[in-house]
């Protein structure tokens, strides 16, 4: 498959690392790769090299990526952050506070019980493996700027405890890695995959109150037309009705 990337504002670029997969790149001066670069979410395990081809294609170094952020610790997320961690640009590796130890191997996913996820999502939670761990790997707070990237980390669990999104403020994007999807449409994704259901509408009330111009996920393409809309009347159908944003 040929790589695929797409530039969605100015220094940040959607990788498409595999079929309806996506990573995302960060330029810390918003131009290139000279103040260095943000990789937010990895892949697979396989996607390493298609990574470090895209960052090439862009005209950029791969040596420049030097902090790595996930959204969560699922397998098609962080799959090649321990392959990144292990390069000559030895990035930092962060993740949401409570996915840490699962990334850092150092404790397996939990069992959801019946109010967080469905009765193939508790048999899903025994079968689905973790990437191969980053023992260096360090926790994101909740409303933490993240140095030179810019980007504000906000706690959205739902698809999992420690689930993290991105905001840029500078650019009025979100990358919200699963917490939402646009496969066809906006939604808050398959339930089935989730193991903390019963905290996601007030995660997608948090995020409509963000009023995003762009909106970039883990799965899906980019959204970038009446973004806020689409957030307010998904989390109206959520239970949890948000007004518009003030001016």
């Amino acid at each position: 498959m040929d790589n695929r990337t797409e530039p969605l504002a100015d220094g940040v670029w959607r990788i498409e690392v595999g079929p309806s997969i996506n990573a995302y790149l960060v330029a810390h001066d918003r131009r290139g790769d000279g103040a260095g670069l943000t990789l937010v979410d990895t892949g697979t395990r396989g996607a390493g090299p298609r990574l470090v081809r895209s960052i090439r294609m862009l005209g950029l170094d791969p040596r420049a990526v030097d902090q790595v952020l996930l959204t969560h610790w699922h397998p098609d997320h962080v799959g090649s952050a321990a392959r990144f961690a292990a390069s000559g640009a030895a990035p930092a590796v962060a993740v949401g506070a409570e996915d840490l130890e699962i990334v850092r191997g150092t404790a397996p996913p939990p069992r959801p019980g019946p109010a967080d996820t469905t009765t193939l999502g508790r048999i899903l939670t025994r079968v689905v493996r973790p990437a191969t761990p980053v023992p260096s790997a360090r926790g994101l707070a909740d409303g933490e700027r993240v140095e030179a990237s810019g980007a504000e980390v906000l706690d959205t669990p739902g698809h999992t405890r420690g689930h993290v999104a991105f905001w840029l403020p500078d650019t009025g994007m979100l990358l919200a890695g699963d917490a939402l999807w646009t496969l066809g449409r906006v939604t808050q994704g398959p339930r089935t995959l989730c193991s903390a259901l019963s905290r996601r509408a007030e995660t997608i009330q948090r995020l409509a109150r963000l009023d995003p111009a762009v909106l970039a996920v883990g799965h899906g393409p980019p959204v970038r037309t009446e973004v806020g809309r689409r957030l307010r009347r998904l989390a109206g159908r959520a239970g949890r009705p948000v007004t518009r944003p003030a001016a």
